[in-house]
């Protein structure tokens, strides 16, 4: 039980139903203000990633004492000091020109002279680790952690070496990529069964970023150099990695990224371990219609994580088929919440 959220247990059970398909509704979340508390903001993205735990601990409590968590909702931390944190466990460093987490300093001169490795004994391994310990320490269980996101394959890549770069290197040199490739696929499984122990996976379970929780493991693959990659090459140098990526969870949800990247989503849909989709429109796309998409995941069997008011999440539950739809619902009160539960319960029980 968490003192946040008293019926932890039956929100993660009901995450349990959506993941093998017996949920009576979408799975939903909603964090409100607690009636009578001035809201706290939770801590900004990659918050503690000088070394400075204590304001973000003190920061994380005043978040979850002052909000209430409906439905799915967890509370949990997202620990992660840059997008591509997975990279500074192979050895990049991190600078920090601005607010939204840091920009990992490519390292990697020619692949013929590199071994990508997880550097275990490194600062930000280091790091992460004792901002996961001073976060159970204050915590317990009463909140969980979502572990930094795997930006692995091609994308790790781009983090070590340079988005131009990797893409020539594509073309003259195969070969060396294949095995840059394969190196981080090692380092990854490695770091995993290190997380697996550090945030108590087989315990607590997992949650992703977006608030996805999982009784195993769960994370947020992605491959956003696909958006500058052909069909051919896509399936030759990504689809395989993905894949491998992939078997290493329970549960899987995929970050798409930009109107580029949608070339690939029949190939990402042919693999079963994928489970939801995530789609970010990318800058200057976020107005456009975008229903054609979803509409698509839909028909490929893919869940979806959507942003929705009561009306809209109603509508979308009566038009998709699958059964793994997760909505981050807009509402302003737990009556709201509750009456578009309700709605949702009967639409679906029409349906099945």
């Amino acid at each position: 039980m968490s003192i946040y959220k008293s019926d932890i247990d039956a929100a993660k059970n009901n995450w349990d139903t959506f993941w093998n398909g017996t949920n009576k509704r979408p799975m939903l979340s909603a964090v409100l203000p607690r009636k009578g508390k001035t809201p706290v903001e939770k801590p900004p993205y990659a918050a503690g990633h000088d070394g400075n735990f204590a304001p973000v601990l003190d920061q994380i409590c005043g978040w979850v004492e002052t909000h209430e968590f409906l439905g799915e909702a967890i509370p949990f931390h997202y620990l992660e000091f840059a997008a591509d944190h997975f990279s500074i466990l192979l050895g990049a460093d991190l600078v920090f020109p601005g607010e939204g987490g840091g920009w990992p300093l490519h390292f990697v001169n020619s692949w013929e002279k590199t071994e990508l490795s997880f550097k275990r004994h490194g600062k930000w391994w280091r790091r992460t680790v004792d901002f996961a310990e001073a976060i159970k320490k204050r915590f317990g269980d009463d909140i969980m952690i979502a572990s930094p996101t795997f930006v692995a394959n091609l994308d790790a890549l781009v983090a070590v070496r340079g988005a131009n770069d990797v893409l020539l290197d594509m073309m003259d040199q195969p070969a060396l990529i294949r095995r840059a490739l394969d190196q981080v696929l090692k380092s990854y499984k490695e770091i995993l069964a290190e997380y697996e122990i550090l945030f108590e996976y087989k315990r607590l379970g997992s949650i992703t970023r977006h608030g996805i929780y999982s009784k195993g493991r769960i994370n947020v693959p992605q491959c956003d150099l696909s958006c500058m990659l052909s069909g051919e090459m896509f399936r030759e140098f990504v689809l395989p990695y993905l894949k491998a990526e992939m078997e290493c969870y329970d549960a899987v949800e995929y970050h798409l990224d930009g109107p580029d990247a949608i070339r690939h989503l029949e190939d990402l849909c042919s693999i079963d371990k994928l489970g939801v989709i995530q789609w970010v429109s990318g800058a200057g796309n976020e107005k456009k219609d975008w229903t054609w998409l979803h509409d698509k995941i839909d028909a490929l069997g893919k869940g979806q994580i959507l942003w929705a008011n009561p009306e809209l999440a109603v509508s979308y539950a009566k038009k998709y088929k699958s059964r793994k739809l997760f909505f981050l619902l807009s509402v302003k009160s737990r009556q709201e919440f509750d009456d578009c539960t309700g709605l949702l319960e009967e639409t679906w029980s029409m349906k099945t």
